[in-house]
């Protein structure tokens, strides 16, 4: 009989079994029945399947397939007599014991593959009191055990059901006696049998007795009626133990532990927790002595392998699970039990599948559809020879000159049909493995996309016990398509429903994750939520999927020994000689289409044709490694690449490249790093790929080297996202990718520098341990989130289905009605000391907009304000004649430093250099500015004060403010060595602040790519500018939501502005520094201000407008009726000058000639809504203004910059 259900896991079936006088106690089927379930259509034919018009491989292929049969026993008793509501109620247990005293010696034939009918029929042995339908259980006895102590231990209530030994019942539940129990038809006993579809006969696997079995002449196993110890309970025991073992897991400390000890019992326990790392190729490396035929195994150059003082592997019990790849051929089953012994000494379980089964599976649909739908190739591109897509990839036939064979149709389903089903053999096998090692709370890590349907087997095998034992992980190593590919796979749905099973979905990049996010809503109708903590949360199944980011390095312990291999450091010394010391480019590729390889050889070409000169300074090296795993295209990739290199060195000499071949998936450490210690530059041209840690290896392979090497990357590789020193190229764009290699080999050498700063901290610290770390971090987070979710459903429940006003109305104890004017004017009549207090926007005068209230130019403006002009110089040079106590307080980068892009700006710290200062012209002037005594000049900026300090802290006279004027330094008098810093004391524990902020920006920072803290004097930032721009500003905005929460017990605030988010003091601001030098300076003497000229060009910058304006309006107060600045602290030691002390608030702020004229010039850098008076459009116009100033009524030409030059300034 075959079945076809594409869908059902299981197939619930009846089968008819008879006895005779002559046979009896043996039950047999009348006719031998096999089930077979598959995904084949309507091509079966044959009681144990099979295609028409198979060949010969397709036969061998179906009779490798094995399916695991689970079955029960039913007696039914026809002539019986009973109510129909009380369908197999017994009235005494007297008629139970003798049911099992007639039935204890029946024995049942399996048969190839047996269960009872409902309409068997047997002598009933004790008339109407025989129960119409008695189900086989022999496990009564411990069930009744359980109920016991369930009862012993919950009085109240206790639902727990169990099956019986006695009939299904229907029974009201008021009407059920205490101790007669209802039976759950899952729950019941089954006996389960692998059966061979081929044959129809018995797989005797490694758990059965054989000492224990019986057969029958003719050699069928025999079952015994309520025989426990039978063979073919084994995996419902299984079952059975591992939902005990689940109940009670909270249960099972020791009543005499102390409080003490079962906490450290509980935290050991969690120390040690089970993790099955599960990849479909094992990290290890296998070989067979060809003399002893010994095997031996070793692990892997692999994120996956076991290494040694792994942080991972003492804090957790890891268990590999996998296949492994031999060079030596697998003969016999002698050497299959040999590799599961060696492997189980490695905490490996290794998994054999036949040779058609794994290439169906392997080189089939995992290389041949997924890998190229999951590269963004679609089902016209896999047509184009480009691709090689090879529907007989799986045939013995070799190819080698890059020909397609068996291409009818781009639409031709055929093979992919049974590579389809080779894939759910293997994912089933996986499955069915994991759900016998499993135990409760251990976690299930599944790798990469050949093993992406294993999270929903492993979840039905969990259904059968009752309960998700295990967390499972499923983390994809290669990208995410868009959903538009993703939908023309006919099976994309069920792998995408697949993956969604696991508790956690983890990706090297956001942009996969965003793709993946995209094709769960377009294609199944998910929708995606942030999470607490900035995790991403999509909704399956009444399920909260965990959708994570974190990237991995390399190991720098093993590559830091391998660079010291006597190989390495020759090999290096070798290559560099044998090139005579011409620039070298390194790359290294699998030769696959969509490596990018030809591509790079064609801008080599093209580099070498328009630039003469590099011919005799550069050379290719270039290595392309050929896996064997995409035959056709590595074969038709391998012919072009041969035929470039070719025509290159027949143009211009074989000096120019040096061209290798390497068979497998990867170059022996020792070459990869000789090779990388020895160039100059590594290109890599991806058109599609995900991570590729050779990039990152090469990182710290130069981290010794004077003159670090660069990198240039695709803009479509995975790697790319991480290394933000990296140069980006589009291999498409041939121009672009022509002047970028020209710009790495003509790079400085600070530059380079700089650039490998940037990256060799994230490449010498985020090893495999880190990344593990985090993404189980994101696992136990996920059940955190999922607790409180439960919660939070609960209370929520009560208030499902009002409005937010309802609930206002509800909460609210007064009423708010309408005001009546009469009762006003009668309170207003009967009384004698009355304060009026009103506001005035929105409640005297109409309702504006606030911008437009910034701009001043809104028609029908209620607010008479200044217009907002263009500053004139000659008015400024005009005022600063007339006056003699001036002050001039600019911002630094934007204002007196042309304003460079955000990113290179934040970049600072990671790259390791100061701001960029002034050019020569204002360092000039700002000199000649601070040598007037009339004057008083500060800059103050948002930088840390070692960068300001670095840049113009050399400048006598200058006063300096940093961290937004949290820290101070007064003017530097003529001839002292050093800068005496002061800070404000803001009222705020800044340790405790940075204690708790650091550690939720660390958790932030792992998982978030090419972002970095940033610490400055009462501030600590997070810059997430060079992240993905919509993964970064998500992040940003659940950290501010995390560090509100968190940090809610101090005085502090959060900006989030230019790609960072700062904590700083909730008092600070510009505006109070700026206020603190304006009182100080007019505090001299009693003199006063007369001229003020502060510019900026930053929101941050607006405080300080607005403090000018508040200094000006309290000048001549008495000190009571102003706010004194904050207190000031010492941070270095120095002396300061007598007439400017700054330690202490003057006790008035006066002027002595209220007659003097006081000009106050608060200037914008850019037309921009702003409190500021006038503006200017760009740093040029104002050192062109402080030129002038410095010179004073002289007309001083300040050359402005071409766009060319400007764009050289900014810092790529």
């Amino acid at each position: 009989m075959g079945v076809h259900d594409s869908h059902a896991s299981s197939y619930v079936s009846s089968v008819e079994m008879v006895t005779s006088p002559e046979t009896y106690p043996i039950w047999r089927t009348r006719k031998p029945v096999v089930l077979v379930l598959t995904d084949k259509k309507s091509k079966r034919k044959s009681s144990i399947g099979g295609l028409e018009d198979m060949d010969a491989d397709d036969d061998d292929y179906v009779d490798s397939a094995v399916f695991l049969h689970h079955y029960r026993y039913l007696v039914v008793t026809p002539g019986a007599e009973t109510d129909g509501a009380r369908l197999g109620r017994f009235d005494s247990d007297s008629d139970m014991d003798d049911i099992k005293n007639l039935l204890n010696k029946t024995k049942i034939s399996s048969g190839s593959l047996s269960a009872l009918n409902n309409t068997f029929t047997s002598n009933d042995g004790g008339g109407a009191d025989f129960p119409v339908a008695l189900w086989e259980n022999p496990f009564l006895s411990m069930q009744e055990e359980d109920d016991e102590m369930m009862e012993q231990s919950n009085r109240e209530g206790s639902t727990y059901s169990t099956s019986s030994f006695g009939g299904l019942s229907s029974v009201d539940g008021s009407q059920v006696r205490q101790q007669k129990k209802q039976i759950v038809l899952e729950d019941l006993p089954y006996r389960t049998l692998d059966i061979d579809i081929s044959t129809g006969s018995v797989i005797k696997n490694a758990n059965m007795d054989e000492e224990n079995l019986e057969f029958t002449e003719d050699g069928i196993i025999i079952d015994n009626w309520n025989g426990e110890h039978d063979a073919t309970f084994n995996t419902y025991r299984l079952r059975e133990g591992l939902r005990k073992a689940y109940q009670n897991r909270d249960t099972e400390m020791p009543s005499s532990a102390t409080d003490g000890e079962s906490d450290m019992m509980v935290d050991l326990q969690k120390s040690r927790k089970r993790i099955f790392i599960v990849c479909y190729h094992l990290p290890v490396i296998v070989s067979k002595d060809p003399e002893t035929g010994k095997w031996m195994a070793c692990w892997a150059e692999s994120i996956l392998a076991k290494t040694a003082n792994s942080a991972f592997v003492s804090a957790y019990d890891p268990h590999w699970v996998g296949t492994c790849t031999t060079g030596s051929p697998i003969e016999n089953e002698a050497d299959r039990q040999a590799l599961r012994s060696l492997l189980a000494s490695m905490d490996c379980t290794v998994l054999f599948f036949d040779e058609n089964v794994r290439d169906a599976h392997y080189k089939g649909f995992c290389k041949q559809v997924l890998w190229m739908a999951f590269h963004h190739v679609d089902l016209l591109d896999a047509r184009d020879p480009a691709f090689g897509m090879d529907f007989n990839a799986t045939s013995t036939e070799k190819y080698t000159d890059g020909s397609l064979l068996d291409l009818e149709s781009p639409w031709d389903q055929r093979q992919i049909e049974r590579w389809w089903e080779a894939f759910n053999l293997v994912n089933h096998s996986f499955a069915a493995e994991m759900a016998k090692m499993v135990q409760p709370e251990d976690v299930v890590w599944v790798h990469d996309y050949h093993l992406s349907l294993l999270p929903r087997m492993l979840a039905e095998e969990e259904t059968k016990i009752g309960s998700r034992l295990t967390k499972k992980i499923f983390y994809l190593h290669i990208p995410f398509p868009v959903s538009m590919i993703f939908k023309e796979m006919e099976f994309g749905t069920t792998v995408l429903e697949g993956i969604l099973h696991a508790d956690v979905v983890g990706f090297h990049g956001f942009t996969d994750a965003r793709h993946f996010l995209s094709s769960a809503k377009r294609i199944l109708g998910l929708q995606s939520d942030s999470l607490e903590g900035g995790l991403i949360g999509v909704k399956y199944k009444g399920r909260t999927v965990v959708v994570t980011m974190s990237s991995v390095s390399i190991e720098p312990e093993i590559v830091e020994a391998a660079m010291n291999f006597p190989t390495a450091v020759n090999g290096a010394a070798e290559l560099k000689s044998k090139h005579n010391g011409r620039a070298i480019i390194a790359g290294v590729d699998v030769a696959q289409y969509l490596s990018g390889v030809g591509l790079k050889l064609k801008t080599y070409e093209q580099l070498l044709r328009d630039s003469p000169s590099w011919r005799d300074k550069v050379v290719l090296v270039q290595r392309c490694l050929i896996p064997g795993a995409r035959c056709l295209d590595e074969a038709r990739t391998v012919k072009e690449i041969r035929g470039i290199v070719k025509q290159i060195k027949q143009k211009f000499g074989d000096a120019v490249i040096d061209y290798e071949e390497v068979y497998g998936s990867s170059m022996p450490v020792d070459q990869r790093l000789a090779l990388w210690k020895a160039a100059d530059c590594l290109f890599c041209a991806d058109i599609r790929a995900g991570l590729n840690l050779l990039a990152l290896e090469f990182v710290f392979a130069q981290k010794d080297s004077e003159n670090p090497g660069i990198i240039i990357a695709s803009e479509f590789s995975g790697v790319f996202g991480i290394l933000n020193g990296a140069l980006r190229i589009s291999p498409f764009d041939m121009k672009l990718t022509l002047a970028t290699v020209d710009r790495a080999l003509t790079m400085s050498k600070e530059e380079r520098e700089g650039r490998h700063l940037r990256d060799i901290d994230f490449v010498s610290s985020s090893g495999s341990d880190k990344w593990i770390q985090n993404v189980l971090r994101d696992l136990f987070e996920q059940s955190k989130f999922l607790d409180k979710e439960e919660s939070d459903d609960d209370e929520n429940r009560s208030l499902e289905g009002k409005s937010v006003g309802a609930l206002l109305a509800s909460w609210q104890e007064e009423q708010f009605t309408r005001l009546r004017s009469q009762s006003v004017i009668s309170a207003y009549k009967a009384t004698s000391k009355r304060v009026i207090i009103l506001d005035f926007n929105g409640t005297i005068v109409l309702k504006q907009a606030v911008d437009s209230y910034l701009k001043r130019d809104t028609v029908g403006s209620t607010i008479d304000a200044p217009q907002f002009t263009r500053l004139r110089s000659q008015s400024v040079i005009s005022a600063y004649k007339a006056t003699s106590k001036r002050v001039i307080i600019l911002d630094f980068n934007g204002t007196i430093v042309l304003k460079q892009a955000v990113d290179s700006y934040l970049k600072r710290d990671t790259v390791g250099s100061t701001i960029d200062a002034p050019p020569a012209d204002v360092i000039d002037s700002l000199r000649v500015l601070c040598a007037d005594p009339k004057n008083t000049v500060f800059v103050v900026s948002g930088d840390n004060k070692e960068n300001v300090e670095h840049a113009i802290g050399h400048i006598p006279g200058l006063g300096l403010g940093a961290s937004n004027g949290s820290c101070f330094s007064p003017p530097l008098r003529e001839g002292s060595a050093s800068r005496t810093w002061l800070a404000l004391d803001l009222g705020v524990d800044w340790a405790s602040v940075e204690q708790v902020a650091l550690k939720i920006m660390a958790k932030f920072t792992a998982r978030t790519n090419g972002s970095f803290i940033k610490r400055a004097h009462s501030s600590i930032g997070w810059s997430y500018y060079s992240c993905d721009p919509e993964f970064g500003s998500l992040q940003a905005k659940y950290l501010v939501i995390e560090l509100e929460r968190e940090l809610a017990a101090f005085d502090v605030r959060f900006v989030n502005l230019k790609g960072i988010v700062e904590v700083i003091p909730r008092k600070l601001n510009k505006g109070i520094i700026v206020k603190k030098i304006l009182r100080d300076v007019a505090a001299r003497n009693q003199a006063g201000v007369d001229f003020i000229l502060c510019m900026g060009d930053d929101i941050s910058d607006e405080k300080m407008f607005t403090s000018v304006f508040s200094f000006v309006s309290e000048m001549n107060e008495d000190y009571a009726n102003v706010t004194p600045s904050p207190p000031v602290i010492q941070l270095s030691e120095g002396t300061l000058l007598a007439s400017q002390p700054f330690l202490v608030e003057p006790p008035t702020v006066r002027c002595n000639n209220l007659e003097e004229q006081m000009y106050a010039f608060t200037v914008s850098v850019g037309k921009k809504a702003s409190h500021a008076s006038q503006y200017v459009d760009d740093a040029r116009d104002v050192a062109d203004l402080l030129v002038k100033l410095s010179k004073g009524s002289q007309r001083a030409f300040f050359r402005r910059e071409t766009d060319e030059e400007i764009q050289r300034m900014q810092f790529s």
